[in-house]
């Protein structure tokens, strides 16, 4: 049989900790789980033998890789999630009958109590694909003027509690972007700030220069006594990741004494 060889440099290896002989163990059993080698040709080509590559196959196997399991069952998550959403919906109507006050305030803490498990577990599922590599952005030209003001909107009907403020000053504002993308996660990023504070008000200031358009989100108020550490560190890592999607970067996540700063460039156009 004819060989090929294959030069790997040596630093490689050693950032992914593997020798040469595990190497080739590992493009082995990758080859032959997705049916591109069988089992005999996975043994010659990982130098091992049958015991060794069953074993091997097996603890790969039963390893339990959360971002796998959430991409696959999110829908199988999600379906109970919306049953009792909309189950609590058609109650709280009164369609199943009549309902007294107190009924009316445990149902519509089971359905908020339901819609933000949702919102939570979608944000999982969301960054679980971001971790697998499985978000392609389709690019389209968004006018960033319109776009921010929009953001804005969105972010102050939502909550209502907190004032946004916003000043854009773009000279030139086209630039290529998956605005739905974009937009939540920079509405994830307002909101970032926002869970530092308890009272108060976020700016949102944006400006642009010959490099692209310059983000920066304050948050200033009564210092937050307890904040929700899961939904910072979700909003925080998806909108870093979608940012640095588009060209971009964070610049700057940092809490203040009295709220947060993040601030974040985006290229006009995208490599």
């Amino acid at each position: 049989m004819d060989k090929t060889i294959i030069e790997i440099p040596t630093e490689l290896l050693n950032i992914a900790r593997l020798s040469a002989d595990e190497a080739k163990t590992e493009l082995a059993i990758r080859l032959y789980r997705t049916n591109r080698l069988t089992f005999e040709q996975a043994k010659e080509l990982g130098n091992i033998s049958g015991t060794q590559l069953i074993q091997q196959l097996w603890e790969k196997e039963n390893q339990f890789d959360l971002n796998d399991f959430l991409s696959w069952a999110s829908h199988d998550l999600k379906t109970p999630l919306n049953a009792i959403i909309g189950f609590s919906k058609v109650v709280l109507k009164g369609i199943d009958g009549p309902v007294n006050e107190l009924q009316v305030t445990d149902l519509t803490a089971v359905n908020v109590n339901g819609q933000r498990m949702l919102a939570l577990l979608s944000s999982l599922v969301d960054i679980a694909r971001l971790n697998n590599a499985e978000v392609k952005l389709t690019l389209t030209q968004v006018d960033f003027s319109t776009f921010i003001a929009e953001v804005a909107k969105r972010w102050t009907a939502q909550n209502p509690a907190k004032e946004l403020a916003l000043d854009a000053n773009l000279l030139s504002p086209i630039i290529d972007a998956e605005a739905p993308r974009l937009r939540q996660a920079i509405m994830g990023l307002v909101t970032y700030t926002s869970l530092f504070i308890d009272k108060g008000s976020i700016h949102l200031n944006v400006a642009d220069d010959a490099s692209g358009i310059n983000v920066t989100i304050q948050s200033n108020g009564e210092k937050a006594r307890d904040k929700n550490v899961m939904d910072g560190a979700m909003h925080s890592f998806f909108g870093k990741s979608i940012i640095e999607l588009h060209g971009g970067r964070i610049e700057m996540m940092q809490e203040m004494d009295d709220g947060a700063m993040v601030i974040l460039s985006l290229p006009r156009h995208r490599d």
